[in-house]
């Protein structure tokens, strides 16, 4: 390997850490802002039907959406605080990681592989479908009260 190679390598990394810089930065800065306003509330009583099809309450909607915009691992630490707060039952969280696992990070994954050439739409929409549909599936096997899925 040349010492150019080398070069030309670093250059172009370099390059795409700036963007990952670009759309990162400004996502969680608009996150931290956007949450401690009334209008984010709203929006999580406006969720509520939606949040009950995959089997969560509205109280799930504030982790769930972290993750779901800001990646599992910011969406993780909500989700911990939550749990240590004890404001949800473990079934509620265990259907946040799933869904969580299924479906992180849709903005900012979907624009950081956009930006390198990946198609948004499929990427987002095949997501998004799979997450809701196995989340919704595993809560309707496992009801609220009876122990563990299919028990």
């Amino acid at each position: 390997m040349t010492l150019e190679a080398v070069g030309i390598a670093l250059l172009g990394a370099m390059k795409l850490a700036g963007k990952l810089v670009l759309i990162i930065v400004p996502l969680v800065t608009l996150f931290e802002l956007l949450r401690h306003l009334p209008v984010f509330r709203r929006v999580g009583e406006g969720v509520d039907p939606l949040m009950r099809g995959i089997g969560l309450t509205r109280e799930a909607a504030l982790p769930l959406f972290t993750g779901i915009f800001l990646g599992i691992a910011y969406g993780a630490g909500i989700l911990i605080r939550v749990a240590q707060e004890r404001r949800l039952p473990s079934r509620e969280l265990f259907l946040m990681g799933l869904f969580l696992a299924t479906c992180h990070a849709v903005v900012e994954d979907t624009l950081i592989f956009v930006v390198i050439g990946g198609n948004g739409t499929v990427m987002l929409g095949v997501r998004l479908v799979m997450a809701v549909c196995l989340t919704a599936l595993l809560a309707r096997l496992w009801r609220a009260g009876r122990g563990t899925p299919g028990a």
